[in-house]
């Protein structure tokens, strides 16, 4: 069973990977429109950065955060180098927080209040990252970019020396 610390570790660990890879490619590769949720690598970038900020205050005990000004301005590079950031800010907070199921209130961006123990919003802000980056990871590949493997194993594999 992995731990939270493990499972944060693997959701900056696989986020880095995408993010080094989106690093390589052009402004126009970046805010081509591929369609779906978030149809740009741009926009689907924005979208993963403003839900980690928002968790990584939320699970410092701040129900509800302002998204920082200029961000939806920002440039793709600006956001990658932001959200590697609040990953490395997530392990240091997940691994302060001791008891997982302590219960985590927030106010979603459309103003619904929830109360969850923190192991369930641990696995749905790992389960909401995979979802995105295999979007992200299509993109790449629809930019004609190479992709690049997050799978949970191959992290387990870096990390043990498999």
């Amino acid at each position: 069973m992995s731990t939270p610390t493990t499972l944060i570790q693997y959701h900056a660990w696989a986020g880095k990977k995408v993010l080094d890879r989106l690093m390589a490619l052009d402004d126009a590769s970046l805010t081509k429109d591929f369609g779906g949720s978030f149809p740009s690598i741009r926009l689907t970038t924005l979208h993963v950065l403003q839900a980690d900020y928002r968790w990584l205050h939320r699970f410092k005990g701040k129900p509800i955060v302002e998204i920082p000004n200029g961000w939806n301005d920002a440039n793709t590079h600006t956001m990658i180098t932001t959200l590697l950031g609040i990953h490395q800010e997530m392990i240091q907070q997940v691994k302060s927080m001791t008891d997982i199921n302590q219960l985590i209130r927030f106010t979603t961006a459309k103003g619904t209040t929830h109360e969850m123990p923190f192991d369930v919003l641990l696995t749905h802000v790992v389960n909401h990252g995979t979802y995105h980056r295999g979007q992200l990871v299509n993109m790449i590949r629809m930019a004609g970019a190479e992709a690049v493997g997050t799978d949970y194993f191959l992290y387990w594999l870096e990390r043990n020396g498999g």
